[in-house]
């Protein structure tokens, strides 16, 4: 809205003030000539067209930007799903598979695996905390360590998933990066079927699903990667049986879940995995519930034989 000052005699600098701070855009004596007062119509017109075609000119290029923005991002999906591993990729006798679905187009999430030398088989899930672009980033970054791990795995400091999380905390803390990680990561020896496995704050604990149904709980206490210099990594192992499964999730899980309380979420899960015919069920299940209130993913690995 806007008004104009129309005053028998010039007002005073205060009462201007005040005015054109409530919106008012003139002042016009009241013994203005009818040729002074048109042309002052005519200045105020002038005025109004040119911020309306400048409101429009910014408008636009606000468009021409979210447009430029999410191409972009678009473009930088493409290159993330690039990143990971093969669907339904089978590695000796062990079937590897992951699903994702960002709450925005770029995700936090990133899931990998690969053979290791001949004899075994990493697997992990890291959740970078947040989401969105800033969190995708890093993502670039893990997907260097699984290059690095390959590279250095039997080395003294490279022997088992804790040392190698203790290695990527002190990579990520020694480039600054101001984001915090969770993450599992598994190391399957495809001699004997034992996984042997680390964590970093990730939650919920991964879950070990024999052919029968029954669930092993994998729960560790770890902190976050990413954040403490002094922090320390532990593994521990368990037997993988044939036709068992590894489930792994990030948390944006359980926002897919009823319940509202944590431990009632936790229990919901085990539930659905339980009404699941398989990895890939679960996953439509859960996929049917996601808001996009969090980044959300999971990653199967199958004893197949």
């Amino acid at each position: 809205n806007c008004c104009v000052l129309i005053s028998h005699e010039l007002p005073s600098a205060q009462i201007l003030h005040a005015a054109f701070a409530l919106g008012c855009i003139d002042c016009w004596p009241l013994q203005l000539g009818d040729d002074d007062l048109l042309q002052r119509i005519a200045h105020v017109e002038n005025r109004f067209k040119q911020t309306v075609r400048q409101l429009e000119e910014s408008s636009q290029r606000l468009v021409d930007m979210q447009f430029e923005l999410e191409q972009d991002q678009l473009l930088g999906q493409q290159i993330q799903r690039g990143m990971l591993p093969k669907q339904d990729k089978t590695i000796d006798r062990f079937l590897c598979s992951r699903w994702l679905a960002p709450s925005l187009i770029l995700s936090g999430d990133f899931v990998d695996y690969f053979p290791l030398q001949d004899r075994y088989l990493a697997c992990f899930l890291a959740d970078v905390a947040g989401h969105g672009a800033s969190s995708a980033l890093l993502t670039v970054q893990l997907k260097n360590i699984s290059w690095r791990l390959q590279q250095k795995f039997g080395n003294p400091s490279f022997n088992s998933p804790g040392a190698m999380l203790g290695w990527i905390n002190a990579t990520l803390i020694e480039q600054s990066i101001e984001k915090h990680v969770a993450m599992f990561l598994g190391i399957i020896d495809k001699e004997t079927n034992v996984l042997h496995y680390s964590t970093g704050a990730q939650f919920p604990p991964a879950l070990l699903v024999n052919d029968q149904g029954g669930i092993s709980v994998l729960e560790q206490s770890g902190k976050p990667l990413g954040l403490f210099p002094d922090a320390h990594y532990h593994s521990d192992s368990i037997e993988i049986p044939t036709g068992a499964q590894l489930l792994v999730f990030s948390d944006g899980v359980l926002d897919c879940l009823t319940p509202t309380d944590l431990a009632e979420k936790e229990a919901a899960l085990l539930q659905a995995i339980e009404q699941s015919d398989g990895a890939a069920s679960l996953w439509d299940m859960l996929r049917a519930q996601f808001e996009g209130v969090d980044d959300m993913s999971l990653m199967a690995v199958k004893r197949i034989s």
